[in-house]
């Protein structure tokens, strides 16, 4: 029996752009309660085995997994699956199919309201065999939940194909990611589904120019890196929870925002990111309060790469990478349904921080193949390995998160 293959990918981008609109108010950090647990749980898990610059976006990943978990879902089907079950308890440890469709739905009726003063755009997209039907139910539901449509490409002419999936993403991306998958990559497969996520976004209160090169403290060794530094009031905390710094730059528009989280001196940011918990976090952010802050952060830019098999499993999904895999819902076509699991998952992602703002990207893909194969002024200097990620503060969504050991690499 031919292998049967399901890509799954999503791209993450954000950088600077000239601003019309009018600034909404900046409310400063989200006060409700996150589902972020997946979210950090993933990123522990790749942090741990990654000694430098790494950048993943979480929520490519869950967006798909959520997918997945939707396709494991069948009325006829008496009880849960173990499949349905850990993508459940992972993706909602407190909740069920309702509460995971009403927090995408309200992502992305929020994310894609326009608005000049940043351009973000979303989208996801099966890509399937000119013989495959994806089934009904599963298309509405994708689409209404998850602005998922379809589209016909003949994977029988892999070069064709790919080149089709590999234009949707440029166009999607601006040019950012010209060559997601390749001819050799979708050989053999029946259905690619992609996301595609693009955020351009000016800081609210941007950093002067051409600032100068300081001494970055890099695992072992001391670097020159290329600074920027400003005094401006910012949302700020010293949590002693989480053992950093954390400090609150916005962007433009009064909807996105990046925190940074520098660790202690003596602790590491492993030892930051292993305390965080949704609890931990949310207090943490709770506590950020308004202050005169002295940023000084280095420039840097980077990309980076991971299969995401091994960490998946480790925080708990396992069922859909073995021959037991029950996704009844994913499509209908000769040899297909009932017969699928995924076989790897992978992220490339990308991340430029300068002066006027940030940019970051990433591409996530999994494979399915058939089952049977204070007070005063405070001081904020990153002169030493950090965390950072970017926020939609709508509604509490990790978008990128990331770490810098060394932002001369």
């Amino acid at each position: 029996m031919s292998a049967i293959f399901v890509i799954f990918c999503c791209v993450l981008a954000a950088f600077s752009v000239k601003a019309t609109d009018v600034e909404i108010p900046d409310e400063g950090p989200f006060r409700d309660t996150r589902n972020v647990e997946f979210d950090w749980k993933l990123t522990q898990s790749i942090f741990s085995t990654q000694r430098a610059n790494t950048v993943i976006s979480p929520f490519s990943v869950k967006i798909l997994l959520a997918l997945l978990y939707e396709a494991s879902n069948d009325a006829a089907n008496i009880g849960e699956t173990l499949t349905k079950r850990e993508l459940r308890l992972v993706l909602e440890p407190n909740g069920n199919l309702n509460d995971t469709r009403s927090k995408y739905r309200m992502f992305l009726d929020s994310a894609l309201k326009p608005n000049s003063l940043y351009d973000f755009q979303i989208g996801t997209k099966f890509f399937v065999d000119e013989f495959i039907d994806v089934i009904s139910k599963y298309q509405i539901i994708s689409y209404e939940y998850y602005n998922a449509t379809v589209d016909k490409v003949p994977f029988s002419k892999p070069q064709v194909a790919a080149k089709q999936i590999n234009d949707w993403v440029s166009k999607t991306t601006n040019g950012r990611i010209n060559e997601l998958v390749n001819a050799e990559g979708v050989e053999g497969a029946v259905i690619t589904l992609v996301n595609a996520l693009y955020f351009k976004g000016l800081w609210k209160y941007p950093f002067p120019e051409n600032g100068p090169k300081r001494t970055f403290n890099a695992a072992g060794r001391k670097v020159q890196a290329n600074y920027m530094e400003q005094n401006a009031q910012l949302y700020y905390d010293d949590s002693a929870t989480l053992g950093a710094q954390l400090l609150r730059m916005p962007y433009q528009g009064g909807k996105f925002a990046m925190y940074f989280m520098l660790p202690h001196q003596g602790q590491t940011v492993d030892d930051v990111v292993s305390r965080i918990t949704p609890q931990s976090l949310h207090q943490a952010l709770w506590y950020m309060d308004e202050s005169d802050v002295n940023v000084t952060i280095p420039k840097f830019r980077f990309d980076f790469s991971e299969e995401m098999n091994k960490p998946l499993q480790d925080i708990g999904i396992r069922e859909i990478f073995s021959t037991n895999a029950s996704l009844p819902l994913l499509a209908r076509g000769k040899g297909t349904r009932d017969q699928v699991r995924v076989s790897k998952v992978f992220q490339k992602a990308g991340v430029t921080v300068n002066e006027v703002g940030s940019e970051a990207y990433a591409a996530t893909e999994i494979q399915l193949v058939n089952k049977f194969g204070g007070d005063g002024t405070q001081i904020f200097n990153a002169n030493r390995p950090f965390v950072f990620f970017i926020e939609d503060e709508h509604t509490g969504s990790l978008l990128v998160v990331g770490k810098v050991e060394d932002p001369t690499k």
